[in-house]
């Protein structure tokens, strides 16, 4: 198979006779491979055996729409913490009107001062907010400082493969205020092992989870305005306002490239060791 890739096709090769038609080709391209929804990261802390009454901090929480559906799913009082105040207001309501709102407390606070006190999660969960985090290795001590000796970590984050250009790397980041180290693996995880962590596992989620949303959708609508953005910038800008254009025209790149395999999202487990000064854990069993 690897050697089919290793050279450049021919002409003939291109439009000769490849055994079948071009509509049969396609068609096997349009059948669903069951990709898993983002509740699929769920699984990763159930599967670790969380329990109910358990405490779960869930950083970057944003409107705690998170911290309700762990609340429902695993029985756990969830702390959920976002450093956007419109964020904690939007999300009052819902909370106070949901049947396990009791269950969650939403505060204002960032992952680099945590509104908690020592040892009090057994697990915190955080979905594509580390690319936002500029001092990683604090923020990670800053984390093991609220979690129990041995508690967990879920972290879904989104990195670089060796398809994502340079200047694609650049634009990204600048228009999604992302730090840009934080699209490398190689780096990540070797910081969190320098923070005091065990890597557990690690979920491979690559499109799939997009692949779940877009499927019963109309997919094709992502590619359409990157092209209409593109085409003609200078109306929409006037429209939309230059920071508005940027922020959609980047999340318009952002959902292509995690489709067709320059970034790839990924789930990691990984276990603090010891207590909050002890920082000799290493290690890598995914």
């Amino acid at each position: 198979m690897a050697d089919g890739f290793s050279v450049p096709l021919t002409v003939e090769q291109m439009y000769g006779d490849w055994g079948m038609e071009w509509e049969d080709a396609i068609a096997k391209t349009d059948s669903s491979l069951g990709p898993r929804p983002r509740t699929s990261m769920y699984e990763t802390l159930g599967a670790w055996g969380i329990s109910p009454g358990s405490h779960v901090l869930d950083i970057g929480g944003r409107d705690g729409a998170q911290a309700l559906d762990l609340a429902e799913r695993f029985g756990v009082r969830v702390l959920s913490v976002d450093p956007v105040q419109a964020n904690i207001d939007a999300g009052a309501e819902p909370i106070a009107d949901h049947e396990h709102g009791h269950l969650v407390e939403s505060r204002i606070g960032s992952i680099d001062a945590i509104p908690a006190g020592d040892d009090t999660f057994e697990a915190v969960f955080s979905r594509d907010m580390m690319g936002h985090v500029a001092d990683l290795e604090g923020a990670l001590g800053e984390c093991r400082r609220v979690l129990k000796p041995g508690g967990v970590m879920v972290i879904h984050d989104v990195f670089a493969t060796p398809l994502l250009e340079p200047a694609e790397s650049a634009r990204l980041c600048a228009d999604l205020a992302q730090v840009p180290e934080r699209l490398d693996i190689g780096l990540f995880e070797r910081i969190v092992e320098q923070a005091g962590f065990v890597i557990e596992s690690v979920d491979r989620v690559g499109s799939e989870w997009l692949e779940h949303l877009l499927e019963p959708e109309d997919g094709e609508k992502r590619l359409l305005r990157a092209a209409r953005l593109n085409r003609d910038r200078d109306q929409f800008v006037e429209a939309m306002g230059v920071v508005p254009f940027r922020v959609v025209q980047a999340n318009n790149l952002w959902t292509i490239y995690r489709m067709i395999g320059k970034l790839e999202d990924r789930v990691y487990l990984i276990r603090s060791q010891g207590g909050p000064t002890d920082s000799t854990g290493t290690g890598h069993t995914a």
